[in-house]
């Protein structure tokens, strides 16, 4: 009989947890018993490709786009998002796979309430952003908070930690606060702790 024991694995040999779900445990039970920000600064993992490049712009056509860019965000900056959307639009006629004019149009047609074409822009930049966390970090937050806005809570979180892998503070936050089991978890721990100090 010990023999049969021996060549069965044990449970906790065998049980593999999935790198989401042992962030998800250190965001929740660190050694402090407080939220920790520790598993939002990891590199970024395969569904998130560090190692590739956007693709490669001549760098001619590349001193137009950012042109175009700087007089978009001259006029957002104007208070003339229409104008701004112009110009991020000349951009990605002319370099249909151009990432930061996605993002750029995004964060303009979101200012003025357009939640939709935000939200395609933002999908186009990610797309197109391959291994750029600089704007791959602005568009999943600012995916994020149309997520939320929508009311979409568990989409809001994916795009706000893939924002924080990235590096953006603000995701960082949104992250911690949108986490369903940091919120279940920590409604638990204050309810422990109020019967402890009754």
């Amino acid at each position: 009989m010990s023999s049969q024991a021996n060549t069965q694995p044990s449970a906790a040999s065998s049980a593999t947890i999935s790198p989401h779900d042992q962030r998800v445990l250190d965001l929740v039970l660190n050694a402090d018993g407080e939220l920790s920000l520790a598993a939002l600064t990891q590199k970024p993992t395969a569904d998130t490709p560090s190692e590739a490049q956007p693709p490669a712009i001549p760098e001619e056509l590349l001193a137009k786009l950012k042109a175009l860019e700087k007089e978009g965000v001259q006029c957002a900056e104007a208070n003339n998002l229409a104008g701004a959307i112009e110009k991020f639009s000349k951009a990605v006629e002319l370099c249909p796979t151009y990432a930061s004019a996605y993002n750029n149009r995004a964060q303009a047609r979101r200012l003025q309430g357009d939640l939709d074409g935000a939200f395609l822009d933002l999908g186009h930049a990610i797309e197109y952003a391959v291994g750029d966390a600089a704007i791959l970090k602005q568009a999943y937050t600012q995916r994020g908070i149309i997520q939320k806005a929508r009311g979409n809570a568990d989409a809001a979180f994916q795009d706000f930690e893939r924002g924080a892998r990235y590096g953006n503070p603000v995701a960082k936050e949104a992250a911690v606060r949108e986490n369903p089991y940091a919120k279940m978890c920590n409604a638990i721990m204050v309810e422990a702790m109020n019967k402890l100090h009754k």
